[in-house]
């Protein structure tokens, strides 16, 4: 009989799967905005074919490595989610499991919710660019696709439901909270939002488009004001009560919040200028090319850099780094919550760079201060893979290796 993590389990696990994903994603910013896709809202196996066929080696070899890195990743990602969701299933007959629903903790079974959300992306991403000539009939998949993120966002909805019937009834533990934890239910919610904008920015019916918009606007509002609840929640049980070691990482977990409602504003306004453009009006050169929607980036990644720099000097004092990063000195999947605002500051970096400058004509694509900010992104990424080894050498296989140790003892 097959063992496993049991009691030892927690849903924070699934953010190693959703790390996974999102640098999948990452490694596809390189065919979004680095390779031609003239003829469609994003790049696909025919587009990127062509610019494989036409392009010099440095293009080429920009696809070969976006290719083997998407792969990689997003495989990666569901084989984590698989291993996630048999000790979730186990993990629930277990005491651990009401003893959670009934604590603070209770959030993090939104990170659910929010890895499913990226799966569905991790697919669309993976049959635009492998399948050929799927484009012909993307439009079939769109309702798909919106039918999926509805599902994923009532499971948001029910486990957020009773999270919140808890904290409205007063068992809310500042003691126990310790920092930004329970942003973890805005970042569930503003993934749901980035997934229903796609279908907005993507498709070229009416009705998908204004479905696609009312569900991403609707769930990113619901993302805004939890994290204005939650975060206003934890600032206080910190400056009562301290910053717990183990939660530091949580003082990241707006960043990529950022991100997903960046790139939600910036599918949305394509989706708009789709709309003026089957009225037969005329619409501006490229999706988001305003200046309203470069300011808005600007901010959002302005924003990620002070988060990133006060939780960075948080962490760096009070040792959070050496204890569950670079060390095995505690074995906590709370570390893998600093993977996500990495893949989330580079993603983002990409959009502020192409859509809010390069399309405003503030800097000329293929110019040296283009490959400047391009180069800074993708170090971005570079050192965000080097800490997902280093967490899935000190965090992930040992959890691996405490199932495989209890097979061998069975």
């Amino acid at each position: 009989m097959i063992k496993n993590l049991g009691e030892k389990y927690s849903p924070l696990y699934f953010l190693a799967s959703l790390g996974f994903g999102g640098m999948g994603v990452f490694f596809f910013m390189y065919f979004m905005f680095l390779t031609p896709h003239p003829d469609t809202a994003m790049p696909t196996f025919n587009s990127i074919s062509t610019a494989f066929a036409s392009g010099s080696t440095g293009m080429q070899t920009t696809i070969v490595i976006a290719y083997i890195g998407m792969i990689a990743m997003i495989a990666t990602h569901f084989a984590l989610l698989a291993w996630n969701f048999r000790e979730f299933n186990i993990w629930k007959k277990t005491p651990a499991y009401d003893k959670l629903r009934n604590s603070n903790a209770a959030v993090t079974l939104l990170a659910i919710p929010l890895t499913l959300g990226m799966s569905v992306n991790g697919l669309f991403v993976l049959s635009a660019t492998l399948i050929p000539n799927l484009w012909n009939v993307i439009e079939y998949a769109f309702p798909f696709a919106l039918l999926a993120f509805t599902l994923i966002g009532l499971l948001a909805v029910k486990y957020l439901w009773d999270h919140l019937s808890r904290v409205f009834s007063g068992k809310f533990s500042f003691e126990a909270n310790g920092g930004l934890n329970q942003i973890l239910a805005a970042f569930a919610f503003a993934m749901v939002a980035v997934g229903f904008a796609a279908s907005a920015a993507m498709s070229e019916q009416t009705w998908t488009i204004l479905a696609g918009m009312i569900g991403s606007i609707l769930f990113a509002i619901t993302a805004v004001l939890l994290w204005l609840m939650f975060f206003t929640m934890g600032v206080y049980s910190m400056l009562k009560h301290g910053l717990a070691v183990a939660n530091s990482a949580t003082l990241w977990l707006t960043v990529p919040i950022l991100t997903l409602l960046g790139i939600m504003v910036v599918r949305d306004s394509h989706g708009v200028q789709t709309f003026q453009s089957l009225a037969g009006n005329p619409a501006p050169a490229g999706p988001g090319a305003t200046m309203g929607l470069m300011i808005f980036l600007t901010v959002a990644i302005l924003m990620q850099v002070v988060f990133l720099v006060m939780g960075h000097l948080a962490m760096r004092k009070n040792g959070f780094y050496k204890e569950f990063v670079f060390s095995r000195n505690q074995q906590s999947p709370n570390a893998f919550t600093l993977v996500c605002p990495g893949v989330a500051f580079g993603v983002l970096g990409f959009f502020w760079i192409h859509a809010g400058l390069v399309n405003n004509g503030i800097i000329e694509r293929y110019s040296a201060g283009y490959f400047v900010l391009v180069a800074i992104m993708i170090a971005v990424q570079v050192a965000t893979l080097a800490l997902m080894a280093v967490l899935v050498k000190n965090q992930l296989r040992p959890a691996l290796a405490t199932e495989k140790s209890a097979v061998v003892s069975a």
